[in-house]
């Protein structure tokens, strides 16, 4: 395990300099560039959704045409099938890029390489412009999805790597609350962006305009974001002998760039990981089903393109409410964090029902409350992060399952899309509400297996090992010892 220089695995010198004054100044620095990157990361996101209020699939033949209504004057009856593929088809990307990211999150310098990735995702985004058909917008979406995978389990990584266990529900909360924040901007930036009057098509500001934004951006994170506590610049040497000491007690590791494959075997056998892995599966099909397709189906409530695109943005205020909410009771309650979960996706089955059911004709508000409802799925994805960061120890097997839970996050999100059929409008869309509300049930009783068999272990392990000696914990900190390896180790709920 890497240490900071003159800082031993068996010391007990813990520099006089307060740690809530380290966390302070930890948080006002780290937190803004993993909040900023997230919320312009989930921005890149939503351009396809505004973009196809404004030409692009007319543009890219995102279309085909089934047949004409019967009538004198008959109108063609179009699939939005080549869309759905262009939607999904960049979560097959990231399928394709996850587990080469999360090796080269290991061996490299974990800053550096996040801010290299940003730039290279801004500069994928802006080429949009200069694809002309189809099948070459499927090829960039795909390689677009290959480069932005990085990110996420990276930050994972971060905050399990700069916070202690208790800490870690509020920082995930404060990170995750940018994908609310920037569906909102998002949105609002395309609206503007939009009335653009100019010699390029309005999607294309929009892909050029985001894209060079985001390209700023990484170049501010390379020289800005850190590597980790041990090297951290903006940090005194007391300062980082802290922030390596308030994790070193969690026992979950700083950094390791040694891979240990019997961390992988463990990994694998580790009954934790089959729950997550189907769970986050579940819990991400409302966000593949809907969000993709989140302005379609608003305008089908019969609002106009412009009107569509900000009520799409209402959606993500109200997944930043959620996630604080939720990041705050995560925080101050103790071992709740699967009953947030269950709460969550309790919610979305709720908002699933409503769009489905009611009249979107005479009861628009509660069919409109209810997609909002539906993006309630981040606070429970949110916590299962929150739960990854703090019951999975060994920075391999730590990297690892990150990589494997964004896995199953993007083949939920690739797969979805396939439930939106456009004929099915009328009938409101029953095979993509009926799949969300299933999946989601499913998700629910993942968590809820996931909290009885973390309650058993730590049981089995009180009574086998007896209570956890915290001098001995101390010394372990260092060791990269796996949660299972490690009889100290207790499980947080």
């Amino acid at each position: 395990m890497e240490k900071p220089a003159g800082y031993t695995v068996h010391s007990n010198h813990i520099p006089v300099v307060n740690d809530c004054h380290v966390l302070r100044k930890i948080d006002f620095f780290l937190m803004p560039l993993l909040i900023i990157t997230f919320m312009l990361q989930y921005v890149d996101k939503v351009i396809l959704n505004g973009a196809s209020q404004f030409g692009i699939i007319e543009d890219l033949h995102l279309y085909t045409v089934q047949g004409y209504t019967p009538g004198p004057e008959p109108q063609p009856i179009l699939s939005l099938r080549r869309y759905s593929f262009a939607t999904l088809i960049f979560y097959w990307g990231c399928v394709a890029g996850l587990l080469p990211a999360a090796w080269l999150a290991q061996r490299l310098p974990i800053g550096r390489y996040l801010a290299c990735t940003v730039i290279a995702w801004g500069v994928v985004t802006m080429l949009t412009v200069i694809v002309g058909s189809y099948h070459g917008f499927l090829a960039q979406r795909f390689f677009l999805g290959v480069i932005e995978c990085a990110v996420a389990p990276g930050f994972s990584i971060m905050i399990a790597m700069w916070w202690k266990r208790a800490e870690q529900p509020l920082r995930y909360a404060l990170w995750y609350t940018s994908t609310g924040l920037g569906g909102l901007l998002g949105s609002l930036l395309i609206f503007g962006i939009g009335h653009i009057q100019g010699n390029l098509r309005s999607w294309k500001y929009q892909y050029l305009i985001l894209g060079a934004g985001t390209v700023v951006w990484g170049i501010v994170l390379i020289f800005f974001l850190p590597q980790n506590p041990a090297s951290a610049k903006f940090l005194t040497p007391e300062e980082r002998l802290v922030a390596v000491e308030r994790i070193r007690l969690e026992q979950t590791g700083i950094e390791n760039k040694e891979f240990k494959l019997y961390q992988i075997k463990e990994l694998l056998r580790d009954p934790v990981t089959w729950i997550l892995v189907p769970t986050t599966f579940c819990l991400h099909f409302a966000n593949g089903g809907l969000f993709g397709f989140g302005s379609v189906i608003i305008s089908s409530f019969g609002y106009s393109r412009f009107q569509s695109v900000l009520l799409t943005g209402a959606v993500g205020g109200g997944v930043f409410v959620t996630c604080v909410i939720v990041g705050i009771t995560g925080t101050f309650f103790k071992d709740c964090r699967t009953w947030l979960v269950i709460a969550c996706e309790a919610c979305v089955v709720l908002g699933a029902c409503l769009m489905w059911k009611l009249n979107w004709d005479t009861q628009r508000a509660g069919a409109i409350f209810g997609f909002v409802m539906c993006g309630w799925f981040a606070g429970g994805y949110m916590m299962i992060l929150a739960l990854v960061g703090a019951n999975i120890a060994g920075h391999t097997k730590k990297t690892f399952i990150s990589g494997l839970l964004w896995c199953a996050w993007g083949i939920s999100n690739g797969v979805a899309p396939l439930t939106i059929k456009k004929p099915e409008a009328e009938e409101h869309y029953p095979t993509c509400f009926l799949a969300i509300i299933v999946t989601t049930v499913i998700a629910i009783c993942g968590a809820a297996s996931l909290r009885s068999y973390l309650v058993l272990e730590n049981k089995r392990r009180d009574r086998e090992y007896g209570p956890v000696d915290q001098t001995v914990a101390m010394q372990l900190g260092f060791e990269d010892k796996t949660d299972r390896e490690n009889e100290l180790f207790r499980y947080s709920l």
